[in-house]
């Protein structure tokens, strides 16, 4: 059974190793966590927009202070394929250790020739916001990983203008971009007019259509959301890997996209459309494997050598630091806390998502920075009813990993009166 259990534990270190290793799934993680401020910002103005006060919203609309807020969430959430396209070619490029910022460019350049303009009778051309938001994510995250894939193999194999020694460097790289920049263009204009002859008519149609809707179907439901986030992701930490890691470089772009539609929906006044997403796992998880409860027992430890560590888990479990818990106790590869860290999250996810569901839980429709406290998070995500709802989650925390937690108390004791004797 050991054996099996080894067997076991190796296949899913290799599997996740190889995801932590691909250089796409990293460019994905790396450029959507690059746009996490501008998200956060239009959260910001959303939040203020929406205050329900009715002197405070007749301010806001006298002073004309409403227009600069939608504004802002004009220009953040309902762009953010936007930043997405450029941040991704830029982390692509990179991973492949060649420029950047030529690569983020081109990749925007590429997405807008991409994107449907309308052309008015007046002759002006008008680029609308029905796919720079989060109906264009999933193609921003395509265009930005070929773009920056393709202009990294360009470059690398000399197809690019070497300008001679003394040039400055910011004009080296200009000039070493125009080539792979003008067959990359000549690649996505070929595209372009491929899918027009089609019934789609746009890349964006197609995606949209074949992949994103699907996708985001399949990622936004409970039993995917569990599997993934409240399962496997334990799983992972409990042999020794970055569970986060592993499961959000597959299913980052989903819970994103799922998130900005709810974002967009909350700055228009209009009903959330999604329950789960990278917010909802934040706010709910409260920390990986929902150990701040084991964080907070360690301070009550009878152990000297719990207690110790207590000082240092419960103040970085308040910010949603939980690799001192996990490293400290430690979690990984330890049979007896790996239960309460797998079954901890199922039970706070699931009594959240059902919570939802029959609306005694509001849906999350405001990002909020990572490192706030509980309570304060879950406030400013969805009100009072979410922060009362993470009291509860710490209370059933405590209560999960407290036998537990007895139990390895009771050794530490032991073994430290032994040491004395």
């Amino acid at each position: 059974m050991a054996i099996r259990m080894e067997a076991v534990t190796d296949k899913l270190q290799q599997f996740a190793g190889i995801l932590q290793e691909n250089k796409y799934f990293d460019s994905i993680t790396k450029g959507l966590m690059g746009i996490m401020p501008i998200i956060f910002i239009g959260s910001i103005a959303a939040l203020l927009k929406g205050l329900p006060i009715q002197i405070y919203q007749d301010f806001l609309s006298n002073s004309g202070i409403i227009d600069y807020l939608t504004l802002i969430g004009k220009l953040t959430t309902d762009m953010i394929a936007l930043y997405a396209v450029f941040s991704i070619a830029y982390a692509m490029s990179r991973n492949f250790k060649q420029d950047g910022l030529n690569a983020g460019l081109l990749a925007l350049l590429s997405f807008l020739l991409l994107t449907p303009i309308t052309i008015e009778e007046s002759g002006e051309y008008v680029l609308t916001f029905q796919w720079l938001g989060a109906t264009g994510l999933f193609i921003s995250i395509l265009i930005g990983l070929l773009v920056g894939r393709l202009y990294a193999i360009l470059v690398s194999k000399g197809v690019a203008i070497k300008m001679p020694d003394g040039v400055p460097p910011s004009v080296a790289k200009s000039f070493a971009g125009l080539i792979p920049g003008i067959l990359i263009v000549a690649v996505v204009v070929i595209i372009n007019v491929l899918f027009k002859m089609t019934h789609y008519e746009s890349v964006h149609n197609f995606v949209y259509e074949l992949l994103q809707t699907p996708l985001q179907s399949l990622g936004g439901t409970y039993w995917a959301f569990l599997l993934t986030i409240g399962f496997l992701s334990q799983i992972f930490w409990v042999i020794g890997i970055h569970g986060a890691m592993v499961t959000l470089s597959v299913m980052m772009p989903i819970f994103m996209a799922l998130d900005i539609e709810n974002l967009s929906a909350y700055s228009a006044g209009l009903p959330l459309p999604n329950i789960v997403g990278m917010n909802f796992m934040f706010v709910y998880g409260i920390g990986a494997g929902c150990s701040i409860g084991l964080a907070f027992l360690f301070l009550v430890a009878k152990s000297k050598r719990y207690k110790q560590l207590g000082k240092i888990t419960a103040p970085s479990a308040v910010f949603g630091i939980s690799e001192p818990t996990i490293f400290g106790a430690p979690i990984i590869l330890n049979p007896v806390l790996a239960v309460p860290f797998i079954i901890s999250p199922i039970i706070s996810y699931s009594l959240a998502y059902f919570l939802t569901v029959v609306d005694i839980l509001p849906r999350l429709g405001l990002q909020v920075p990572m490192g706030l406290p509980p309570i304060i998070n879950g406030f400013l995500s969805g009100g009072w009813r979410v922060a009362a709802f993470q009291v509860v989650l710490i209370a059933i925390s405590l209560v999960t990993y407290y036998p537990f937690f007895k139990s390895m108390d009771k050794q530490a004791v032991r073994d430290e009166i032994e040491v004395k004797a």
